[in-house]
């Protein structure tokens, strides 16, 4: 079943293009698939993470999902990883 909810883990503030540590969900508005680098919004602003998880289903973050944010912006991931450019792909 597809929902429109999935797992990020952020990029290491330390090491640049790593992405570990905890996995946090949001809901999203643009298609991404595991692997797809996205702008979400964090407690400490606009930071850029990897979809770690897609489809997850509603039941797993019921406690959580009036607090859960959206993300609605995916960057292009070889730019980014080759260039350090943040491009943001068109909807």
């Amino acid at each position: 079943m597809e929902t429109n909810i999935i797992s990020v883990k952020y990029e290491d503030n330390y090491n640049p293009k790593t992405f570990g540590g905890k996995a946090y969900n949001y809901y999203t508005a643009t298609n991404v698939q595991v692997g797809d680098l996205v702008i979400a919004p964090s407690v400490y602003g606009d930071k850029i993470a990897r979809v770690s998880e897609i489809n997850i289903p509603e039941y797993k973050v019921e406690m959580i999902k009036p607090y859960l944010k959206l993300i609605t912006d995916k960057i292009d991931k070889q730019k980014y990883l080759e260039d350090n450019q943040i491009m943001k792909e068109a909807a």
